[in-house]
């Protein structure tokens, strides 16, 4: 897939913010999957700069958790963008009232590897990342 840049208001540091928040990981975290720049290029292309703007500003103002979105178009891309975090699938928007505008796909293979759902348990994405040989002999690490 190739993403072409379309230039919003929401820089790269308030989306880095947004998904902090939206993610639980911290900024730093998320940048080290070198994933930032191509993921906030994804959601204005899938979604618009203007709803990203939107969501960025109601969570900068302190608007996070399911109270804040209510059940409107805010959610879903608040729920989109975690999942392209966490899976690095794009779930597509609209719900299931028109999938064939905006449908779900993967949206790379680094982003499939660099899914933060790995390092919830200090694992690495299956075929991905050598472990080393004898690695089985050892427990996984403590994510804590």
């Amino acid at each position: 897939m190739t993403i072409t840049w379309e230039r919003g208001m929401t820089t790269v540091a308030e989306f880095l913010a947004l998904s902090s928040a939206l993610t639980g990981f911290s900024p730093a975290e998320l940048r080290g999957t070198g994933m930032v720049g191509a993921y906030q290029a994804l959601v204005v292309q899938q979604a618009g700069a203007e709803p990203l703007d939107r969501l960025t500003a109601t969570v900068a103002r302190g608007g996070i958790g399911p109270s804040a979105f209510g059940d409107g178009p805010e959610r879903e891309l608040a729920q989109a963008i975690a999942q392209l975090w966490y899976l690095g699938t794009w779930p597509g928007l609209g719900g299931s009232t028109a999938p064939e505008r905006d449908p779900a796909f993967v949206v790379s293979a680094r982003a499939y590897a660099e899914g933060l759902v790995w390092r919830t348990f200090g694992g690495h994405a299956p075929s991905t990342a050598a472990p080393g040989h004898g690695s089985w002999s050892h427990p996984p690490a403590d994510p804590a």
